[in-house]
């Protein structure tokens, strides 16, 4: 871009070189700080203050500005300065995927067949070049701020610069003409000397006086001894310089002779700064014996000899200085040991004697209580305070004793050193404590990981105090940020999607100085003390494995609550104590939610949702399991009353069981609505997984090595992207909680229906047995006159069932109100919820009851919890399809299991049981339902001869093999007729016409 790479005055001439050309021995000279206000620019590496060369000389190129810049920055620079379409622009920079194979295509989207492009890689890119495309803008802006800054501090100095520049170009035209008149000069002495012709002035007395006495060394023999005296002198001085050199290096050797007396003396004296001094010295004199390499390495043994012997005196001394907390003594030793090469070994002893109570700390760790859990971390807290106070201390001593700007690397040493000193090691007391705690491990770890966090955020804190002013850059060079902080960018949309290849190891993260991608998608600056830095390495890692292992972690100490906590080993097995438990059940879940998010960031999300929903799965199955064994019937008879009789066969504890089973369908239905609400918290908590910032509106709360940790650790795996990447609204993340949601709604169904039908099924239990299916024929008068016949009437049994059905609206009309029964109404016995779903759709919104068009009611949650999709029902038709799913569960226990029990059938038999079928099928047809099964067993009674039955049977073994033939085996039609087929032949077996039935089935 031209506001980086010409000067803000092209043309002008650079008042730096110009003042340099202009001072000669005659011009005066301006003192020192005119100079330095003359000289303009300060740096010449500043593009923005770079000047163009004066007219006439050689054109002297800008200093180059992207020295630290990427290259494609300045790429994108000049494409951006190129170009004449923005598309064109844009498209250029985003790369372009080959074609896939003809095997591996992309998935269709929309029915044209056109593949679905790779949105992720192409929003990758675009967040990249917009993250770029804004560096480029501020830097730019600030750039121009910059000029325009030195633009209004240099116009005002002009005025002065010309002045200078004429007086300076006055002072060079005098020093030129009396040059230019020295020359002249000499050039007439030498001619004149070379034509014998003198130009001394006379006195006339022969000594060169006249026209033609002039002597032959006037004027031109001074002329040239002044020549000749001048070189002798130039030699004179070059060999003074060089025997003065050869005299330094003679005295460097012959004090090789006294080096150890001196060094022991100095030693003897303490006069530890000398004898530093000295070995430096002597260290630099050591290259005058290159050439001879056995003087030269017998001499570098001597001087490594002496300096072990000034170490080991210097070790007790500094040792005193650091106990006396003496911080100009310590740095005095610092200059020595430096003076010596042995700046490292410096470091080593102040960084074992300063961490000496901070080792101390952690040994005083109680082996038992860590072992057992007991005041883990309160011990831990303790060792961090110590240790927090030591890095505060050495924070004031640090730059006292090292330059500044290698305080920040010296105190993040310090503390690398320590911990890595410790014994045993973090991480070895972090896994003991979590083998004997067991499942009860998790909350302790997410403490002392808490308290982790804490110290590193306050270590970060103190290096960002310690590190020196952040310069400013030129150019396209991306700002620097304080040691363990991230340079805040701009935020792009999140890319949740990003695979885990992305991520880039801790060492070159270290290594490169480049930027990397974070979770949410937008870039993070990596540059010197930003990024991972080895300390925070070091203080996190010792949690990297328990993190990866979250998902079991988690798993056990849910089922250890389950397995122990008071309220689910409750006595209590009513609805009322199944509600109470879901209650503490969804607590403890979204706690998890809690733990996830504190422990990994977000990164344990795919094991969060596996602990969680095992947990919920084995909280439900546990309550079905005790909901079926008969103890929730009993603990609630004291509460039923007899008022609700309708003058049917249902005792007390019927209409108990009854009432048991509306609650519990009722708590499922308050659980459905807990669970959904659950589940839209771990959405949320899923869709901001890997977006989570390192602080947070009440604070900082973790440090981005934490987080650069986990994107790079197992924990970031495959599955959790493919989780994450699976998620869409309306979310479910939890099918099999669902699933048993469901099993426990349908085994609370089951329980009502069992409990209405229990005594109309104990009314069909003698009915097989009746006498009247073994009554014989009439005999036929001998008269021969004929008695006219009326339709039978049915049987007692059939018309007190039939009339049992007929009241179940009489009974669910009193609970018509109860929004219970609408709860999971398509997974009620022989219920279509397609059907089902139609029907609520073609009702008027009108019809709706009250509390039905209210949003959030819980007969809506049979839509949201996945139970078959039912929009709202109303009152009536909630009522109604419970009666049909009774009547319809009665008819096929009748079918299925008593009409079959029929062992005999007479014709007056055969022609009462289709009577009673009749019957029965007129009253259900007036709670508008029909079962097939049934007519099927009529029309097979009402044969009245064995021919009329083998032409039923033929007929129905035709039809099923056509049917066959055409739909498949498994086809519905056929199952039909399969079922025709078998009333025909239990009818027919009844009355003794099953043998030899011309190929009909036979049982």
């Amino acid at each position: 871009m031209p506001l980086f790479k010409h000067s803000p005055f092209p043309g002008a001439p650079s008042s730096g070189k110009l003042m340099s050309a202009l001072e000669t021995p005659s011009s005066p000279r301006p003192d020192s700080s005119d100079r330095a206000e003359a000289k303009s620019p300060a740096n010449p590496a500043d593009p923005s203050s770079s000047s163009s060369p004066a007219p006439g000389a050689s054109p002297v190129p800008p200093a180059s500005s992207d020295e630290n810049a990427p290259p494609s920055s300045f790429a994108i620079a000049d494409a951006l300065d190129a170009t004449t379409s923005i598309p064109d622009f844009l498209n250029s920079l985003l790369p372009y995927p080959p074609p896939p194979a003809a095997n591996n295509l992309p998935p269709v989207i929309n029915g044209a067949g056109l593949p679905a492009p790779d949105l992720a890689t192409l929003d990758k890119s675009l967040n990249e070049l917009l993250t770029r495309l804004s560096l480029l803008s501020q830097d730019t802006s600030s750039a121009l701020e910059q000029s325009m800054h030195e633009i209004s501090r240099t116009v005002p100095r002009l005025t002065y610069d010309l002045q200078f520049m004429r007086e300076s170009a006055s002072s060079l035209q005098t020093s030129l003409s009396l040059v230019q008149g020295r020359v002249a000069r000499q050039s007439e002495e030498r001619d004149g000397t070379r034509n014998g012709t003198g130009t001394g002035i006379g006195t006339g007395n022969g000594d060169g006086d006249g026209e033609g006495g002039g002597d032959s060394d006037g004027g031109g023999g001074s002329g040239s001894k002044t020549y000749r005296s001048l070189e002798k002198l130039a030699h004179l001085d070059k060999l003074k310089v060089r025997m003065e050199s050869a005299r330094d290096v003679l005295r460097e050797a012959e004090s090789w002779s006294t080096l150890e007396g001196e060094i022991t003396s100095f030693i003897g004296e303490s006069a530890w700064d000398k004898a530093g001094s000295r070995l430096a010295e002597a260290n630099k004199s050591l290259v005058v014996f290159q050439a001879t390499p056995g003087e030269y390495e017998a001499r570098r043994g001597l001087l490594v000899s002496l300096q072990n012997e000034l170490e080991t005196a210097l070790a007790s001394a500094l040792a005193t200085a650091i106990g006396g907390s003496d911080t100009e003594g310590i740095a005095r030793f610092a200059k020595i040991f430096a003076m010596m090469d042995r700046a490292d070994e410096f470091r080593s002893y102040y960084f074992s004697a300063r961490r000496a109570p901070i080792i101390d700390e952690w040994n005083a760790f109680d082996d038992e209580k860590v072992g057992s859990g007991s005041g883990f971390t309160a011990s831990l807290a303790r060792f961090y305070a110590t240790l927090l106070s030591a890095l505060t201390s050495e924070k004031t001593h640090i730059p006292r004793i090292f330059s500044l700007e290698q305080a920040p690397d010296i105190l993040a040493n310090f503390l690398h050193s320590t911990l890595d000193a410790l014994t045993p090691s973090i991480q070895n007391r972090l896994s003991t404590m979590t083998d004997s705690l067991g499942a009860l491990a998790l909350p302790e770890l997410i403490r002392a990981y808490r308290a982790t966090e804490e110290l590193g955020v306050a270590i970060s804190a103190l290096m960002e105090r310690l590190a020196p002013p952040t310069p400013t850059t030129s150019g396209l060079d991306v700002p620097l940020a304080s040691p363990g902080l991230t340079t805040p960018s701009p935020r792009p949309t999140p890319n949740k999607r990003m695979s885990s290849a992305h991520f880039t190891r801790p060492g070159a993260l270290l290594q490169s100085g480049v930027g990397v991608t974070n979770g949410n998608g937008s870039l993070t600056v990596s540059s010197q003390g930003t990024g991972l830095s080895e300390w925070e390495t070091t203080l996190y890692e010792p949690f990297l494995d328990l993190q990866a292992s979250y998902a079991n972690l988690e798993r056990q100490y849910l089922l250890h609550q389950l397995g122990t906590d008071a309220s689910f080993l409750s006595a209590k097995r009513d609805a009322s104590a199944l509600s109470e438990k879901s209650l503490v059940a969804f607590t403890l879940a979204s706690e998890a939610i809690s733990r996830s998010q504190s422990f990994t960031h977000g990164y344990g999300s795919a094991g969060l949702v596996d602990a969680v929903s095992e947990f919920l799965v084995a909280f439900l199955d546990g309550q079905a399991e005790a909901m079926s064994s008969g103890d929730v019937v009993e603990s609630e008879k004291a509460q039923v009353t007899d008022e609700l009789d309708f003058g049917l066969d249902y005792s007390t504890e019927d209409w108990a069981a009854f009432q048991t089973g509306l609650h519990v369908l009722k708590t499922c239905r308050d659980i459905g609505s807990r669970l959904r609400g659950f589940e839209e918290k771990l959405y949320v908590s899923l869709e901001s997984a890997l977006s989570t910032p390192a602080s947070t509106s009440s604070g900082t709360s973790t440090t981005p090595g934490a987080i650069l940790l986990l994107q790079q650790s197992p924990i970031n795996s495959s599955e959790l992207h493919a989780l994450l990447s699976s998620l869409s609204p309306p979310a479910q993340p939890l099918p099999r909680a669902r699933a048993s949601l469901g099993a426990l709604a349908r085994q609370s169904q089951a329980a009502l229906q069992t409990t209405i039908l229990t005594p109309l099924q104990s009314l069909l239990v003698g009915y097989p047995s009746l006498n009247v299916w073994n009554q014989p024929e009439k005999a036929a008068r001998r008269d021969g006159l004929s008695i006219p016949t009326f339709s039978l009437s049915p049987t007692d049994t059939i018309a007190r069932v039939s009339e049992g059905l007929l009241n179940l609206l009489r009974v669910f009309e009193v609970h018509a109100n109860d929004d219970a029964l609408a709860f999971s109404i398509e997974t009620l016995p022989f219920v279509d919820g397609d059907m089902l779903a139609e029907l609520a759709r073609s009702l008027p919104e009108g019809e709706l009851e009250p509390n039905q068009n209210q949003p959030n009611q819980p007969n809506q949650l049979s839509s949201e919890l996945g139970f078959g999709g039912v929009p709202p029902l109303n009152a009536e038709t909630v009522l109604s399809t419970w009666v049909s799913s009774l009547a319809l569960s009665l008819l096929s226990h009748l079918t299925s299991r008593t009409l079959p029990s029929i062992k005999h059938l007479s014709s007056p038999g055969a022609a009462q049981l289709s009577a009673d079928l009749g019957y029965l099928s007129n009253a259900v047809r007036a709670l508008d339902v029909e079962w097939d099964d049934l007519e099927r067993w009529r029309e097979a009674a009402e044969c009245k001869s064995e021919g009329e039955w083998r032409g039923k049977v033929r007929e129905a073994r035709e039809g099923k093999e056509g049917r066959e033939g055409r739909e498949g085996r498994e086809g519905r039609e056929g199952k039909e007729g399969a079922m025709a087929g078998e009333a025909l032949m239990r009818v027919g077996k009844a009355r003794g016409w099953g043998v030899g039935a011309g190929g009909a089935p036979g049982n």
